[in-house]
């Protein structure tokens, strides 16, 4: 059947894995579903980063579970999408299983790119996070490459116990603080700060798009530049379309 391509898709934080939803299972089964729907008209899709809520590949050991997702995700490569994964704060360690497996692209840093015409910047978000030394600490200490030889040394069954219980911890003190995952304001937000200041320098920039926050947000910058913050797969299933014309945000419904 003859498909008509002409569209690139953007979503971030399912954190599929974690202890924290609910039911795991049927958040990955609707993801699943979302990619179902967009495979007729998707030239790409970008995960903008903490897809998984903790990934680690040991030379011949990766997490268990997401069959589903991945299962999609290969297919979908081997029909032809480009496949693009940012490593967020909480997937950083992601080398060479995916590319190998099911032909994604692993972005690492922050990416400026055209798409169908028009200067994006593209990031998980966490790169750009300036407000806590301590987490700016722990993100080097995780992303230096001795320190994760070191930790390949543990074995997998406490450093995957170990991780999902921070990440469960550090999901549930973020709960309680309702002020944290809402919008901050134009002045406080430290995205729309970045975006705003990188802007001084980069006037060509047409979109910022970023995950990591959470929450849902379009916002003009400039007479000609905007920025979206993606939303989430944990309680928005938002996503957001550019196709060479129009950029907007959307959220899956179909059950």
């Amino acid at each position: 059947m003859e498909t008509s391509r002409t569209k690139i898709y953007f979503a971030s934080d399912a954190h599929l894995g974690a202890r924290f939803h609910a039911d795991p299972r049927a958040v990955e089964k609707k993801l699943v579903r979302w990619l179902d729907s967009i495979k007729q008209d998707a030239l790409a899709v970008w995960f903008l980063g903490d897809m998984f809520d903790y990934w680690y590949e040991y030379k011949y050991v990766v997490p268990k579970g997401f069959t589903r997702f991945l299962g999609k995700l290969a297919e979908l490569s081997d029909s032809g999408i480009e496949i693009h994964i940012f490593i967020g704060n909480h997937d950083i360690w992601m080398f060479d299983y995916l590319p190998q497996e099911i032909g994604a692209i692993i972005h690492r840093e922050p990416l400026t790119i055209d798409l169908l015409g028009k200067r994006f910047f593209l990031a998980h978000g966490d790169e750009v996070d300036y407000r806590s030394r301590a987490f700016r600490i722990i993100r080097q200490i995780f992303r230096n490459r001795f320190c994760q030889i070191l930790y390949s040394a543990i074995h997998p069954r406490w450093t995957f116990g170990f991780a999902l219980g921070w990440s469960l911890s550090s999901r549930k003190k973020g709960l309680k603080k309702e002020e944290e995952v809402s919008y901050q304001g134009e002045s406080s937000e430290y995205l729309v700060v970045f975006a705003k200041q990188y802007l001084q320098t980069h006037p060509d920039i047409n979109f910022f798009i970023f995950g990591h926050r959470h929450i849902m947000l379009d916002l003009m910058l400039s007479r000609t530049s905007r920025l979206l913050i993606a939303g989430d797969w944990m309680q928005h299933f938002s996503y957001i379309v550019w196709d060479g014309e129009y950029l907007y945000m959307d959220q899956f419904e179909a059950e």
